[in-house]
């Protein structure tokens, strides 16, 4: 019985897996094997979904680099759309998601040109390496 390993998943892999076990019983589930198979599954999205916030934060650090307000701000952005949506479930969801984040990161990356003010009406761009 998938349930009855809840307290005992919990014990041994942390809460953070004990929930990702609760979502393969959710999805129906009902042999060890299927519900690993599906922890496997998670646990390889999450760490997909992690790396993705990490690129987002090099590509933000790299992009806004000297510029305070610029860099706060793109960093309250992308910690709250990833808060906003951290309790999805839905597969297709979190791929779709993905998608968009990767989007943005390239558009960050090639996109995005920084300016300094040098006289009237004059902007010097800033080329970085």
């Amino acid at each position: 019985m998938v349930i009855g390993c809840g307290a005992l998943v919990m014990r041994l892999l942390g809460i953070g897996q004990f929930r990702l076990c609760l979502v393969a019983e959710r999805r129906g589930s009902s042999t060890a094997p299927e519900v690993a198979a599906a922890v496997r599954s998670a646990m390889s999205q999450a760490v997909k979904v992690l790396q993705l916030f990490k690129t987002l934060h090099r590509t933000r650090q790299q992009v806004f680099k000297n510029d305070a307000r610029a860099l706060e701000a793109a960093r309250i952005k992308i910690n709250e759309e990833f808060k906003n949506n951290k309790s999805e479930t839905s597969p297709k969801k979190i791929e779709e998601l993905m998608k968009i984040g990767s989007d943005v990161e390239l558009l960050l990356r090639t996109s995005v040109v920084q300016g300094i003010h040098t006289g009237h009406n004059i902007l010097r761009p800033v080329l970085s390496v």
